[in-house]
């Protein structure tokens, strides 16, 4: 009788896998209708974290595959991110499991490894911070909902991306599209964009969550640039206000850790 033999797949299958299906589903994102799109990425998150569980401890094996896998999927949440203002709903639903992949990679690979694939044009950072206005404003649920519905996680990609776009070689003005409508703005006067996201990383330093430590990392890096001097002072003085706290309670607690380690991020960028 002949004796056969199966091959058991090797972890390259399983990321050759991974990678196509990331570029499978950049091209269903243009041409299946919304609800076909938002089934097939909950089965494929559910998957993904499963070919993930493989790596938890060989990210280095995963690194050769990021940019196959994280370009088309930030393709989508840039093509996406422009329909927001027409139908914010239905497009973060979208977001938010293709951010779960991507931050499942960044606790695999680590966030440098991750976020060199992100998209960065100067058009990018009005787009981000748009996302994360939208994001931030579903955080009226417990930690536990929010990691379960991939809030967290789009938060996290969003200040992510932020810290990549905001080193971009331009003044602030040039990308924000919205100082049209303040007739008093000045040279002098910090750019709308660049007040909003100063606004998000002190909420997220407010909380225990990753978004605490990532908002300190996105603090680190327009703070180093020549023209956010005026941006610096106005947070120094911020931190200073936290640190000089007299109640004691969890939420002063909780501020107390995120500007202690956001000025360390910054402190350490800067040297």
């Amino acid at each position: 009788m002949e004796e056969r033999t199966f091959m058991i797949p090797g972890k390259d299958f399983y990321l050759d896998t991974f990678c196509e299906n990331g570029r499978l589903l950049n091209h269903l994102s243009m041409t299946l209708s919304q609800m076909a799109v938002s089934l097939i990425l909950l089965l494929f998150t559910k998957s993904a974290q499963s070919y993930m569980d493989k790596y938890q401890e060989q990210g280095q094996l995963v690194e050769p595959y990021l940019e196959a896998t994280v370009s088309p999927l930030m393709l989508i949440i840039r093509s996406k991110t422009l329909e927001l203002e027409a139908k914010p709903d239905e497009v973060v639903d979208i977001i938010k499991p293709i951010c779960t992949i991507i931050y499942t990679l960044v606790t695999v690979c680590g966030y440098k490894a991750v976020i060199k694939f992100f998209p960065h044009h100067v058009s990018d950072l009005e787009l981000a911070v748009s996302l994360l206005e939208k994001c931030h404003t579903m955080t009226s649920v417990s930690s536990l909902r929010q990691e379960s519905t991939g809030e967290m996680e789009a938060q996290c990609v969003t200040l992510l991306w932020l810290s990549i776009l905001v080193l971009v070689p331009f003044d602030f003005s040039s990308a924000d599209t919205s100082i049209a409508n303040y007739k008093s703005f000045c040279g002098d006067d910090l750019a709308p964009l660049v007040l909003k996201i100063l606004g998000f990383c002190k909420d997220y330093l407010r909380t225990a969550g990753p978004m605490c430590r990532i908002s300190g990392l996105l603090l680190s890096k327009p703070f180093t640039r020549p023209d956010m001097g005026k941006a610096f002072k106005s947070f120094f003085e911020w931190t200073h206000e936290v640190l000089s706290f007299e109640e004691d309670n969890l939420v002063n607690n909780f501020c107390l850790l995120g500007v202690m380690e956001a000025l360390a991020a910054i402190f350490k960028t800067a040297s």
